[in-house]
C-alpha cells in the first residue's frame, strides 16, 4: 500500500521539507503543520514552507511561526508537497523540488498531474488532513494534541464545518478521533468560523455592495479591488472567504468572487451548490479545484474578466 511506502520513506530518512500552495487555505496550512509537528515529534529534522504569508487567523496552530517563505541552502532527503495539484502552484518555491532525493505528492484534487516521484491522490478525502491522519495511523504512530489541532483545522475548513458534500462518514470518524485527543475544538471552530476583524467587517460592507445577479438570480457576482482593500486597511487574506456570501443567497446556484491582484490580473473564486461543476470552469482559465469549489486567474480589466467568467458559466449551464 502506498501509505506504507510513504511511511517507510519517513522511517528511513531524517531530513524533510514540507510545502503547499500559493494563497494557502486551512487545508494547506493545517495539513502542512500537522505533518510538521508529527515529524518533529518522532525526532526528524523538518522545515515547513509556503510561498505566501499565512493568514494570521491560523496563528493559534503549533508551528505557525516556523513556516518559511524563502528557501534555505539545504538538501533534503524528502520533500512533501501537500494539497497542490501541480508544481506551478508552488510559486517561487518550485525550486524546492530540486533539493531532495525524493519528492512525495499528497493531494485530493482530481486534477492533480502526478508530478512527483511518489504520488498519492485520494479524491474521496474531504481534505489532505484526512490523508495525513491515515498516513500516521496506518504506519503505527500516535497523534499528539499539537498534530490533532492542525489536522482538525485542515479537515473542518475544507469541509466547511462538515457542511459540504465532500464530508463522508470517514471524515467524521477521523474528526472524532482527533477530538478524542483532547483538543479544544469549540475554540478552534470559534476562531475559524465566528471571528472577524474590524477590517474584515468594513471590507464585507464594501464587497457585498458590489453584488450583481444574473440568470434569474441564480448567478451572483461580487468583487474587491486593491483600492477597496486599502480603504479598509485590509489585505488580500481578509477577503479569502467572501465568495461564500455570493453562493449562500437562497436563489443562487453559482457564486463568483473576483479579486484584483494587480492591474489587469484577477483571482476568481467559484462556488456552486448542486448543478454546476465549477472545477471545469476554472480549468478553462488554467485553474482548478473541486466540483463545488474552484479558482483561477483571469487577465483583463474588471468588466472583461467578469464577462469571460460569466460566459463560461453559462456555457456549462444544464
Amino acid at each position: 500500500m502506498i501509505l506504507n511506502k510513504i511511511g517507510n520513506i519517513i522511517k528511513q530518512n531524517n531530513d524533510f521539507a514540507i510545502v503547499s500552495h500559493l494563497l494557502p487555505d486551512g487545508d494547506a496550512i493545517g495539513s502542512t503543520l500537522g505533518l510538521y509537528n508529527f515529524l518533529n515529534e518522532i525526532g526528524k529534522e523538518v522545515d515547513a514552507y509556503n510561498p505566501d504569508k499565512l493568514p494570521l487567523k491560523f496563528d493559534f496552530l503549533p508551528g505557525f511561526s516556523d513556516v518559511k517563505n524563502t528557501l534555505i541552502d539545504k538538501h533534503y532527503d524528502c520533500i512533501f508537497v501537500l494539497d497542490c495539484s501541480d508544481k506551478e502552484r508552488l510559486g517561487h518555491l518550485v525550486e524546492l523540488l530540486n533539493k531532495a532525493d525524493v519528492v512525495v505528492n499528497i493531494d485530493h484534487h482530481i486534477s492533480n498531474d502526478l508530478f512527483a516521484d511518489v504520488n498519492y491522490v485520494d479524491t474521496n478525502a474531504g481534505a489532505v488532513g484526512e490523508i495525513i491522519y491515515n498516513l500516521i495511523r496506518i504506519n503505527g504512530f500516535e497523534i499528539s494534541q499539537k498534530t490533532a489541532m492542525c489536522l482538525y483545522t485542515s479537515i473542518v475548513t475544507d469541509t466547511g464545518g462538515f457542511k459540504y458534500s465532500n464530508t463522508t462518514s470517514m471524515t467524521l470518524n477521523i474528526a472524532g478521533d482527533l477530538i478524542n485527543t483532547g483538543i479544544d475544538f469549540p475554540e478552534i471552530n470559534r476562531i475559524l468560523f465566528d471571528t472577524l476583524t474590524v477590517q474584515q467587517v468594513k471590507l464585507l460592507s464594501k464587497v457585498t455592495s458590489t453584488l450583481e445577479l444574473y440568470k434569474d438570480n441564480s448567478i451572483a457576482v461580487i468583487y474587491v479591488t486593491k483600492d477597496m482593500l486599502e480603504e479598509c486597511g485590509a489585505n488580500e487574506n481578509d477577503a479569502s472567504e467572501m465568495v461564500n456570501y455570493a453562493r449562500d443567497i437562497d436563489t443562487v446556484e453559482v457564486g463568483v468572487f473576483i479579486k484584483e491582484v494587480e492591474k489587469g490580473k484577477y483571482r476568481v473564486s467559484l462556488r456552486s451548490k448542486n448543478k454546476i461543476d465549477v472545477r471545469m470552469i476554472a480549468e478553462k482559465f488554467n485553474g482548478g479545484g473541486h466540483i463545488r469549489a474552484a479558482g483561477c486567474t483571469v487577465f483583463g480589466d474588471l468588466d472583461e474578466v467578469k464577462n469571460k467568467v460569466l460566459n463560461e458559466i453559462l456555457n456549462h449551464w444544464k
